[in-house]
């Protein structure tokens, strides 16, 4: 072989091998600078409880600050457009919910970010148990009260939901569905208003992410796979034979797609040292939160699970975001 072409060759093959190892590099040097975390709700909401909760301790592990960031506006688009356009690198993250991350997209045909090709998922933070509530006022103690009840009077029962294309809508159309019953459906913006009307007797049930707000109501049912600690004595709906009434509201972090995996990995193993967290337990416990963690890759099969499950209810009710 002439020396002209093994030199060629061999730099080819030393920038094969320099390219390589830039993830290794950046990963090694990752976090070099402050990390934001992009809260796409409110403040004073349970994301943005959570993600306080979480950017402390994290910021001792990764050995850098933890920037929480509020960044608000229509139903989380904002927050994931600004993150999907944001640099690969490890330095600005996504904190979301399913309603973002999986259902607004599948309602929402104008949505300007893709889910799926414009993130790299972290982990699976965890997720608010939904719950079937009803008035008290109604005098029902079990979910085969409240069917019966509901039979008895087609078209005046009422099942509210916090907004359109929320986990608490999909459920309570799942519900009218699987049981038969033909349900007045009524629309809030937000769970707080709807919880007091419930608990007035104005509406007669809901099945929303479990908050404080949920107090002033009676809970019957919990649309886990099992029962959950921090609601003792509450059934599971597939314990009233309604196995398909299961669906929460979690929580994920995301990175910008094209993200190294290392860093990814570091990322992930950084959180879910934090979730581990005795201090943190407590502080989930206390607003009816159950830390998750795991792997990417449990984030991603959920978002694709929920993709499949909640794509059928969506399509056979006709929801889009118009109504």
């Amino acid at each position: 072989m002439p020396t002209r072409v093994r030199s060629v060759l061999a730099t080819l093959a030393a920038l094969q091998l320099s390219v390589l190892s830039i993830p290794a590099a950046v990963a090694q040097s990752w976090p070099s600078k402050p990390v934001t975390l992009i809260d796409a709700f409110t403040v004073g909401s349970i994301g943005d409880t959570v993600g306080r909760a979480i950017a402390r301790p994290l910021s001792d592990v990764l050995g850098q600050p933890v920037v929480f960031e509020n960044r608000t506006g229509s139903g989380g688009a904002i927050a994931s457009v600004s993150v999907a356009k944001a640099p690969a690198d490890g330095y600005t993250l996504l904190l979301t919910t399913i309603g973002p991350a999986v259902l607004r997209p599948l309602i929402d045909s104008k949505v300007n970010y893709d889910p799926v090709a414009d993130f790299a998922p972290v982990i699976l933070v965890g997720d608010i148990p939904n719950v079937l509530v009803t008035s008290p006022k109604l005098g029902l103690g079990s979910v085969q009260e409240v069917v019966a009840y509901a039979k008895k009077n087609p078209g005046r029962f009422s099942l509210a939901h916090p907004g359109t294309g929320t986990m608490g809508h999909l459920l309570v159309v799942l519900f009218a569905s699987a049981t038969g019953i033909d349900a007045n459906m009524v629309g809030y913006r937000g769970g707080a208003p709807m919880a007091l009307d419930i608990a007035g007797g104005q509406v007669d049930a809901a099945i929303p992410a479990y908050g404080p707000e949920e107090r002033v109501t009676k809970i019957l049912a919990v649309a886990t796979e099992e029962r959950v600690d921090f609601l003792p004595g509450i059934p599971t709906f597939k314990e009233n034979d309604l196995p398909s009434m299961v669906g929460s509201t979690w929580y994920g972090i995301y990175a910008p797609a094209g993200t190294p995996a290392e860093v990814v990995a570091r990322l992930n193993g950084a959180v879910n040292k934090v979730l581990g967290g005795d201090d943190i337990r407590r502080q989930f416990a206390a607003i009816g939160f159950r830390g998750l963690g795991g792997t990417s890759e449990r984030l991603r099969q959920r978002m694709v699970d929920d993709r499949a499950k909640w794509s059928e209810v969506i399509r056979a009710a006709k929801i889009t975001i118009d109504q």
